[in-house]
């Protein structure tokens, strides 16, 4: 496997990360599950071929892709970067990015996460919501707190 520094971090990540949004799944009656037994083969054979980074997020495979990553990667957690994120939205504040967060942590099974991104911003939601809500203010406490190795960014919006 080839690693790539990762901007100024310091972080050395595979060339190949591990997108977790389509783990295989199944349903029961009106309820989605991930096929875990799969999950955690995919993951481990992921891993055992050097791969290192694995993204997430709350509302992939109908909120279940957070937990089964993380039970996945319980033998080898402090050896792989996990990647997850915070849907960002008006009136969530501070307190809110801190409840997601802790979410997050709590579904995963860790005390920390790698990456953790404001995701899917646009100049709008980043200029009042992001910035006017305080949320820069509760990543860099939470990153203090060791909580967040790195705060990110995942924008969509205009160039401009």
């Amino acid at each position: 496997m080839n690693y790539r520094e990762f901007g100024k971090t310091g972080e050395k990540i595979s060339a190949l990360g591990f997108g977790c949004m389509r783990f295989p799944e199944y349903q029961e009656g009106e309820k989605n599950f991930v096929d875990q037994d799969k999950v955690d083969e995919m993951i481990t054979y992921a891993y055992e071929n050097g791969v290192n980074y694995f993204d997430t997020a709350p509302g992939y495979c109908n909120e279940n892709s957070e937990a089964a990553l993380g039970h996945a990667v319980k033998g080898f957690r402090d050896r792989i970067l996990i990647s997850t994120k915070c849907p960002i939205e008006a009136g969530m504040g501070a307190d809110g990015y801190r409840k997601r967060l802790e979410k997050s942590l709590s579904h995963l099974g860790t005390d920390h996460v790698d990456f953790y991104h404001f995701w899917a911003l646009n100049r709008n939601s980043y200029d009042n919501v992001v910035v006017n809500e305080g949320l820069l203010e509760a990543a860099a406490k939470a990153k203090e707190e060791g909580l967040i190795r790195h705060i990110s960014f995942s924008f969509h919006d205009a160039p401009e």
